[in-house]
Formats: C-alpha cells, sequence, structure tokens
C-alpha cells in the first residue's frame, strides 16, 4: 500500500504543483489588489497572469502588473517592507510562496510593446483588455505568447474582423501580417 501512495504522489505531484500555482497566483491578486487600493494606485494585470479573465488559464511562475513609474516605486516599497516579498532585481520580487512579481512602469518598452497606461483611473488592480493582450502577446516574439495568442483567439471565438478592428490599432505593420497569420493557425486547428 506504501508503494502505491507513493507512486500516486509521484503521479499528481504536477498536478498538485500546478493547482497550488493557480492558488498563489489569485492569492497574490487578491492582496495585491487590497495594497493598491489602499494607497490610491490604478495598476493592471497583464501576461500570464491576465489570461484566465479571457478564458484560458495556464500555469504561470509571476505576476506582471503595470502602473506609472512613480507608482511602481510606491508600490515597490510597499512589497519591500512586507516580510513575505524579497527584492530579486530592477522591478522584481519573489514571494513566499515562489511567485514572482514584475512592476512595469508604463511606457516601458519590452521586444516592440510598449506597456501601456493602466486601462483604469480607479485604484486597485484591474485586468488588461483583451485587444491589448493579444497585441502584447504577438510583439512578445516568444513561443509560448504566440501559443497563447492562438488560445486566445479559438476560446473566444475571435472574428479575424476583431483582430483588425480591435488589435491592428496596437501593432506595427510587421506584427499585423503575424497576428493574422497566428489567427489563421489557431481557425485551422479549431477545424
Amino acid at each position: 500500500m506504501r508503494n502505491l501512495n507513493k507512486r500516486l504522489d509521484e503521479v499528481f505531484a504536477p498536478t498538485i504543483a500546478c493547482h497550488k500555482l493557480f492558488e498563489s497566483r489569485d492569492t497574490l491578486i487578491q492582496m495585491l489588489d487590497t495594497m493598491t487600493k489602499s494607497v490610491g494606485i490604478p495598476a493592471m494585470v497583464v501576461g500570464g497572469a491576465a489570461l484566465p479573465k479571457y478564458n484560458y488559464e495556464r500555469t504561470t511562475k509571476d505576476i506582471d502588473v503595470v502602473t506609472t513609474l512613480k507608482d511602481a516605486y510606491k508600490l515597490g516599497d510597499l512589497l519591500y517592507g512586507r516580510g513575505d516579498f524579497k527584492f530579486i532585481e530592477h522591478s522584481k520580487f519573489k514571494h513566499v510562496s515562489g511567485m514572482d512579481v514584475n512592476l512595469c512602469p508604463e511606457g516601458v518598452v519590452v521586444g516592440h510593446y510598449k506597456f501601456p497606461k493602466p486601462e483604469s483611473d480607479v485604484p486597485g488592480l484591474s485586468y488588461v483588455s483583451l485587444p491589448h493582450l493579444l497585441a502584447m502577446k504577438v510583439q512578445a516574439k516568444r513561443l509560448k505568447d504566440r501559443g497563447d495568442y492562438a488560445e486566445l483567439v479559438k476560446r473566444n471565438d475571435l472574428s479575424l474582423e476583431y483582430i483588425k478592428n480591435d488589435v491592428f490599432p496596437y501593432l506595427h505593420e510587421m506584427d499585423k501580417k503575424w497576428a493574422v497569420r497566428l489567427w489563421e493557425q489557431a481557425r485551422k486547428e479549431m477545424g
């Protein structure tokens, strides 16, 4: 019986670890929302942590939070002052759960993508809009992000018209071509 229990632990370990990451992510997002509200900071979740908002759940080991540069410093000071976060580098903090929190000041450019201003002026955490998230995923140029783009297209049954009208305004010309190619591939996978 002990061997069977050990084997079951080995088989289910990845599922348990994944569940713990989801729990940690959700708990941290709630904590960050409370913190940003308490000090009047409007902030926005982007990246992998924003995917569940749009019908796609996958593991991620970090939460990317966009805010103004001034508010990023303020939020960084709050995180640094807590006993459950450790400053790693630049604007990256590690929580005792193992999750990272990355503070991404608006206007900073990563690849071709420029982090937008938080879409709400209301203090607390909001989520990036689907068009901005799709644009970020195309412009990131990583396979994982392009896979996220395709999954968002499929799980939200997005039309090419939606991509052209709502996502194109945030893309460079070359990225528009990628957005269409990735959309076509996602639709082909849908059958």
